[in-house]
């Protein structure tokens, strides 16, 4: 699966994602993390993870970690800064491991801030 760098940009924060990352999907493929200060997944969201975004020299490392844990469908990063060089590495690990890398962009920090599927 290739890399996936998107930005959402809404008033109210909330964003929709593929119906791949539904909350009852009928097999459990791996977990979706979420790396970010100030945007949180839905509370009803199974087999999703908030993490405390690490500073930024430190993203791209957890972002490795992460994809080979062997664990991960999907990565969700808020503000998401990658050197071309990490880019074409974490990009290959996301194919060989059938991992999904989504930059969130969040346009008003204070609002809001809940990541919403079309569950």
């Amino acid at each position: 699966m290739t890399m996936a760098t998107t930005t959402f940009e809404t008033e109210s924060n909330i964003l929709q994602f593929p119906q791949r990352v539904a909350k009852r999907a009928p097999a459990h493929k791996g977990w979706s993390y979420l790396l970010s200060n100030s945007v949180a997944f839905q509370k009803d969201v199974d087999y999703a993870i908030r993490i405390q975004k690490p500073d930024q020299e430190k993203v791209p490392a957890w972002i490795r970690r992460l994809i080979t844990s062997g664990q991960c469908r999907s990565i969700y990063v808020e503000d998401l800064i990658l050197t071309p060089e990490e880019r074409v590495s974490i990009k290959q690990l996301c194919e060989q491991y059938a991992v999904s890398l989504v930059a969130v962009s969040v346009n008003d920090k204070v609002a809001g801030n809940i990541l919403q599927g079309p569950w």
